[in-house]
């Protein structure tokens, strides 16, 4: 016979699984259930004998396992049945139903006098722990995760994955995905973790939902926990204890449940958990549950290491009548084995970030989980659904909302978007606002993408009150390349027409336009300008620095009244001030931390820093002007108490301050923003309609969240789902003006205090969901307000 038939032959054989080629490798299968009742037993273990090879039974006790060898002693464990040794010989064929005896729960004779039985076992589970995680440096694991997504009418969609795992005590964890299987609805770049998304309840620390978990063998355990001994089983040679589960304080971030504790070596075999009462989420979640349960074995050593892992979490999001998404539910099925306790990890493993990467020639066969033994069985359910789903059961369909705002939720149809992520060439925003200057204003910005790093802008419009035209355009350019993780810019614009003479980080003129128009007060004055800027600078992505460099040259005039109407009737405003005009010419520059420009003020906690300096030296470029200006914004969040909740109390502080050096032009002044019947985070309650303005500025502004605190201590659980939130809140300011910047005799009189501005409040937030109301009582002189703002969300 010829070398390549010899070859080929040999081939076959191996394929076959053929006896002459010994030790055989084969997958069993079978079921695993009670020997009494026949019933099965759901997540039943099964370990090689003298190895770290096993798998889990899925949930209707049905199992999977390939073998290496035969034959093979099975280790066949339920907590509360007696351990079985089941030999797989080397004829036997591949299915093998075993079944469990159950053994007596000892509910009687537990007496309990002084301290319960529970404190003290649990006492010496948290010590034998720090011993053996003391002397655990690394391991690694084959790692399996099945999520199953359902609606209220089915399954939705299924994603399993095979990875290998790594742990590093100093490194932390890695993972080489092998395999991925997944309905025929999910994207072919849908690739989860497997071991990332299983939760260690052995841990000190648990992370769900953003919450971080008390975990019942914290070094602080006794200290947050009632622990209660329920009873004790006779476990083979050994007593497990089961013990109750609850924290002492309602309040805190922990768990409720039960733990099984093997007696004289004191380790948790098994846990069933779910949070506690404190597990709360601010609406829209209508609701959110979720239940762990996880096994662990020591395979024979000193370590107790996860087994397996099952989540089963619901979650609703509703906000009333106005719209409603159907109840998601998932279900997760992870098993953990093959563990190699403290070997060498391959350093190429941690040369980048990345938690997940993909051995492409094993993902790209495809084949590893449709073999036997690398997964759990797949349910009657699971099986049915990857048979009858197809790509047009999309996620948007398969949740898709109903209620009144239900046809404003954007369905994507599963299209999946072009190459440019989705964005249109060209995209038109209307700009239409009301104000005593400009009367309406009726305009259009349009956006033209040309290419991947370029956006032209054109804007045009008309100026009912002025009668005359307002336009502009501007181009924006970002680099295609990146200095590692800086990306460079280029911002350039011109504009002919009104704008504001001091712009407010806290209120809007879009915004205020409808209060206006209904003959309220107009809070903004204006300048009419002709101007060219430009901008230069960079972002750098890891820390979200952006520093940019500009030029300004500016027209500035004075601009009059034009309009008293409103939809109400004759409103008698106040007259627009005049300005000092002329051509204005500076250099800026701007230094800025996390600077969002999207995120409103007053409803996220933040944490950025953004400084703005202007100079504008006399005769630069025939510049009218002689000034230097400094302005500095820092907002910060401080969590205060209860900081293992997703939004712990809280204290969010805002700082603002400015300064100037020379002849600084009215239209340059800085602000303190004041408040109307809108009483916003930033700007002083009780001052009413009018900023404080000046050369130089500074203001302290806090709130201090006690979110649902208060409600939860007097038990209001109602008043707790809907998310009201109590804050105490403050701020302190005033602004200055120098002598050589006061307005000449008749000229307009800048609102400048004479005093520090002192104020102090209570606010209840999250009323109807989104609204906010505002009590301020002033300190350094009479008055107080009541006033309404959106609600702070988070």
């Amino acid at each position: 016979m010829s070398y390549p038939h010899f070859r080929r032959l040999g081939l076959l054989l191996l394929l076959s699984g053929s006896s002459l080629l010994a030790p055989a490798q084969m997958t069993i299968y079978g079921t695993i259930t009670d020997a009494a009742t026949g019933e099965s037993l759901a997540a039943a273990s099964l370990q090689i004998q003298g190895t770290y090879q096993g798998t889990i039974a899925n949930g209707e006790g049905r199992y999977e396992l390939r073998l290496t060898a035969r034959p093979a002693v099975l280790v066949v464990r339920y907590i509360g049945y007696a351990t079985q040794a089941y030999t797989v010989a080397v004829g036997s064929g591949a299915e093998h139903h075993i079944a469990l005896q159950p053994v007596t729960l000892e509910m009687e004779g537990v007496l309990v006098t002084g301290e319960d039985p529970a404190i003290n076992i649990m006492r010496k589970v948290i010590e034998r722990k720090q011993e053996w995680r003391a002397t655990l440096a690394t391991y690694e694991a084959e790692a399996y995760t099945r999520m199953t997504i359902s609606n209220d009418s089915g399954i939705v969609s299924i994603i399993e994955s095979l990875t290998q795992s790594y742990w590093d005590h100093e490194r932390g964890a890695r993972e080489v995905l092998k395999s991925n299987r997944k309905t025929s609805n999910m994207g072919i770049d849908d690739m989860l973790p497997a071991a990332a998304l299983v939760a260690n309840l052995y841990d000190d620390n648990i992370d769900i939902g953003g919450y971080n978990m008390i975990g019942v063998t914290h070094p602080d355990a006794l200290r947050h926990y009632h622990f209660e001994l329920e009873g004790y089983r006779n476990l083979d040679d050994q007593v497990v204890y089961d013990i109750t589960v609850r924290p002492k304080n309602r309040l805190k971030s922990a768990f409720v449940g039960r733990v099984s504790v093997l007696d004289e070596v004191y380790a948790l075999l098994e846990v069933e958990l779910r949070p506690g009462e404190a597990f709360i989420f601010p609406p829209p979640i209508d609701h959110f549950y979720v239940t762990y349960q996880q096994q662990f074995s020591n395979y024979g050593g000193e370590y107790w290491l996860p087994v397996d892992f099952r989540a089963d979490m619901r979650a609703k999001i509703k906000m009333g009548a106005l719209l409603a998404f159907p109840e998601f539910k998932l279900k997760q099925s992870s098993r953990l084995s093959n563990y190699q306790i403290n070997g060498p990890l391959p350093d190429s493993l941690y040369e980048e970030r990345r938690l997940l990467t993909v051995d492409s020639t094993a993902v790209e066969a495809d084949t590893l989980l449709d073999r036997g033994g690398n997964a759990v069985p797949l349910t009657e359910l699971e099986a049915r659904a990857y048979e009858e789903i197809d790509s047009t059961l999309t996620m948007e369909r398969a949740f898709k909302p109903t209620g009144m705002m239900a046809r404003f939720v954007e369905e994507d149809g599963g299209g999946g978007g072009s190459g440019g992520g989705g964005r249109d060439v060209f995209s038109f925003t209307p700009d239409v606002r009301y104000n005593r200057v400009e009367g309406g204003r009726l305009a259009l910005k349009a956006d033209v993408r040309l290419g991947k790093y370029a956006t032209l802008t054109g804007r045009g419009g008309y100026l009912t009150g002025r009668d005359e035209a307002t336009y502009g355009g501007g181009l924006q350019l970002n680099s295609g390349w990146k200095i590692p993780q800086v990306r460079l810019f280029f911002e350039g614009d011109y504009r002919y027409g009104v704008d504001l003479r001091y712009p407010s980080a806290i209120h809007s003129d879009l915004l205020r336009s409808p209060a206006v128009l209904l003959g309220g007060h107009d809070y903004f004055d204006y300048l009419g300008t002709e101007r060219v800027r430009a901008r230069a600078g960079f972002f750098w992505w890891r820390h979200e620095v952006k520093v940019q460099v500009g030029l300004n040259v500016e027209r500035h005039f004075s601009v009059d009244k034009t309009t008293d109407y409103d939809l109400l009737g004759e409103s008698a405003w106040r007259p627009n001030p005049e300005i000092q005009e002329g051509q204005m010419r500076s250099l800026a520059f701007s230094f800025a931390v996390n600077d969002e420009d999207e995120v409103p003020v007053g409803l996220f906690g933040q944490r950025r820093l953004i400084v703005n300096v202007e100079h504008s030296p006399a005769g630069f470029l025939g510049n009218a002007f002689d000034f230097t200006k400094v302005d500095a914004v820092v907002e910060w969040r401080f969590p205060t108490f209860f900081k293992r909740r997703l939004l712990p109390n809280a204290l969010d502080v805002r700082l603002v301050g400015g300064t100037a050096r020379g002849a600084l032009p009215l239209q340059r002044f800085g602000i303190i923003d004041a408040s109307t019947v809108h009483t916003p985070f930033g700007a002083l309650r009780t001052l009413d309609k009018i900023p404080y303005e000046g050369d130089r500025y500074a203001g302290v502004f806090w709130e201090h969240s006690f979110r649902t605190i208060p409600f939860e201590l007097l038990g209001w659980r109602g008043i707790v789902k809907r998310g009201w939130n109590v804050l105490l809140t403050g701020g302190h300011a005033r602004t200055w003006l120098s002598d050589g910047n006061r307005p000449r005799p008749g000229g307009y009189v800048p609102h400048v205090p004479r005093q520090f501005h002192h104020e102090i409040g209570v606010s209840l937030s999250g009323l109807f969901g989104t609204v906010r109301v505002d009590f301020s009582k002033r300190l350094d002189a009479g008055g107080y307000a009541i006033g309404f703002s959106m609600a702070r969300f988070f």
